[in-house]
């Protein structure tokens, strides 16, 4: 297999769904697909995965009237060159609906995305495979069976794999939040209590136990922040979970191990209808209306299943079953922006704020109070409680007032007007309203315009738009843990690095398993002629005997038994299950081989220094 035979052979479910329509004159591109994969020439077929992938019907409505009337498709179905209505090429939705910019973006990016990550895909894929059993190709167990062995596995890497989730998960991990100064201690503790909340709430554990395996076997686990709105009867509750790194598609120049520097994130899910009704109940209409798409190309098994193990993501409905249950492909895009802010200080309420571009056009339009008293002294009042009540005083008493004692009670009261003979002196105030953008012109409110990072998210069903949302955060709601780094987002598994070493212990194992076969089988030495060697081989060849025929005038025969195993070859077998523990990070001491400890005291105190007292994974 090679990526170019991978890429042909992901157009096989539009040919067995009907999808592809072909000219009758198109002789040389039915041969290349009849003799595939064993013909000689295969270019017409990669340039038609090519053309399959990139071509699109026209979205003009000329041009759309134009090849309608042209080929007489039926009015009701959209235009399309290669396939029906249903085809992930389609840019038009039933009811005459456009995809929206977001959503074509998406799909646009996903296309680069998932091309530049194939190999990873593929890689990854068949790790997964090989853990889960699946370690002989057809060709291995083909030539095995022609020398009469069998395909053994010993699976040595799936038990180093839990051992080191059970070391890695074995106890819960402690959050902690520390205060800079005595005032936020109390924060500091609530901070470190929220996290806690929000992981046994999430149910960390198993989530992080997941992420571990993914990051072990595919080479990269990830762990997701994300928002329940209807956790806590409503309330709403923040959570995590692990997300599958193979419905992951991460910008391919991204070079920072936790991709925080990736201009866009994609999750790809393939999901049934009825989970995003109960996912989106909002929006049931448009998953109801939705049409099935497959952009999310699954890559094909590569090995042999002996116990024919289903360990791939897959489709596993088409629509067609008795319930009629679909499925349905669920993108969200998570994107860096920058969006403009304003940092605003307010001297005169002692007050600062950082608001949005709308918030900020709604702040310059807030009123303010300039209240001058009778000896021409300015007060200057942006607070909601003093603008109040200076605004009620200008309702009722107009723009200038003055004070006047009651006679009933000997209190100050305000009246209309200048102050006269009876007023108080100098008790005459003006009141003059202006607004906050005045004071900021004049500099009285300082007001600085900065820039700041938010992540954009854009959630679509297929073709179809569901919401776009603004999230309040400036890094990715998505951490994946990369395991081979070698700054790209397509990291190494632990499994690509022992998979020599397992396959050796199967050779092995089916080497020592075959000659220990050939030799407890017993040989029937008879005179030819004699007997009748068909009878005897179908009656003694039950019990593994094999029937040998020999001339007794060349004399008595000698039958050559199979040479002994050395030693050496057990010992490698179990120098290769070491050297996978170790690789692993496992070592046998750590789990519980006392044969493994120091025998003398400096040993001892040499595995205290610089064992037990350092961390005992192979990752910090």
């Amino acid at each position: 297999r090679n990526s170019k035979s991978s890429r042909l052979e992901t157009m096989q479910p539009y040919f067995a769904q009907k999808k592809v329509f072909m000219l009758d004159t198109m002789e040389e591109l039915k041969d290349e697909l009849l003799l595939y994969p064993r013909g000689k020439h295969d270019d017409l077929l990669d340039g038609l995965y090519y053309a399959m992938k990139k071509c699109f019907p026209p979205n003009h409505k000329i041009i759309a009237e134009k090849n309608k009337n042209t080929y007489n498709y039926d009015t009701n179905q959209d235009i399309n060159w290669y396939f029906k209505a249903s085809s992930p090429f389609s840019h038009t939705m039933p009811g005459n609906e456009t995809k929206s910019e977001s959503t074509q973006l998406t799909h646009d990016l996903l296309s680069d995305y998932a091309s530049a990550r194939q190999n990873w895909v593929e890689q990854a894929v068949e790790d997964n495979e090989f853990r889960n059993g699946k370690q002989w190709s057809t060709e291995q167990i083909n030539a095995l069976r022609k020398r009469a062995q069998e395909p053994l596995v010993v699976n040595v890497v799936y038990s180093a794999v839990e051992q080191a989730k059970a070391m890695l998960t074995a106890n819960n991990p402690k959050f902690q939040s520390t205060a800079r100064e005595n005032s936020d201690s109390k924060v500091g503790r609530m901070f470190s209590d929220l996290m806690a909340y929000v992981w046994d709430q999430s149910t960390g554990n198993v989530e992080l136990k997941q992420a571990v395996d993914d990051y072990y076997v595919k080479g990269m686990g990830v762990m997701m922040a994300y928002i329940d709105p209807d956790a806590d009867y409503g309330a709403g509750e923040v959570k995590i979970k692990a997300i599958d790194p193979l419905e992951l598609f991460i910008d391919p120049s991204s070079k920072d191990p936790f991709c925080r520097d990736a201009a866009h994130i994609i999750v790809g899910k393939i999901i049934s209808e009825t989970q995003l009704v109960e996912m989106y109940p909002e929006f049931e209409e448009e998953i109801r209306n939705s049409v099935e798409t497959e952009y999310l190309n699954n890559v094909s098994e590569s090995r042999y299943a002996l116990k024919s193990e289903d360990v791939t993501l897959k489709r596993r409905m088409s629509g067609s079953s008795i319930t009629g249950q679909r499925e349905l492909e669920l993108f969200e895009r998570y994107t860096r922006e920058k969006s403009i802010y304003y940092k605003i200080y307010d001297p005169l309420a002692d007050e600062q704020k950082i608001l949005s571009e709308v918030d900020f056009e709604e702040y310059k339009k807030e009123p303010v109070a300039v209240v001058t008293d009778g000896t021409g002294k300015q007060n200057v009042f942006t607070d909601k409680q003093n603008v109040n009540q200076y605004m009620g005083i200008l309702d009722e008493y107009g723009k200038t007032y003055h004070l006047k004692v009651d006679p009933m009670s000997g209190q100050p009261v305000p009246a209309a007007g200048e102050e006269d003979m009876n007023s108080i002196p100098n008790s005459t105030t003006t009141i003059d309203m202006l607004t906050k953008k005045d004071l900021i012109d004049d500099g009285g409110i300082m007001v600085n315009e900065i820039e700041v990072t938010q992540i954009y998210q854009c959630v679509s069903i297929g073709d179809k738009e569901l919401y776009q949302v603004t999230l309040p955060i400036e890094d990715y709601p998505i951490i994946p843990f990369m395991n081979g780094f070698n700054r790209n987002p397509y990291p190494m598994s632990d499994v690509r690095l022992v998979k020599g070493l397992q396959e050796y212990i199967n050779k092995i194992r089916s080497l020592i398993v075959a000659h220990a076969s050939s030799s407890t089988n017993v040989k029937l030495l008879i005179p030819r002629g004699s007997m009748n060697k068909a009878n005897l081989e179908e009656e003694w060849g039950k019990a593994g005997t094999a029937v040998i025929e020999f001339d007794p005038e060349l004399g008595q025969p000698v039958v050559a038994g199979p040479v002994p195993l050395p030693n050496e070859l057990y010992k490698n077998e179990a120098d290769a299950r070491a050297d996978i523990e170790r690789i692993l990070g496992i070592y046998a001491l750590m789990q519980g081989d006392v044969g493994s400890a120091p025998t003398t005291y400096k040993g001892t105190v040499a595995l205290d220094e610089f064992g037990q007292r350092r961390i005992k994974s192979k990752r910090d």
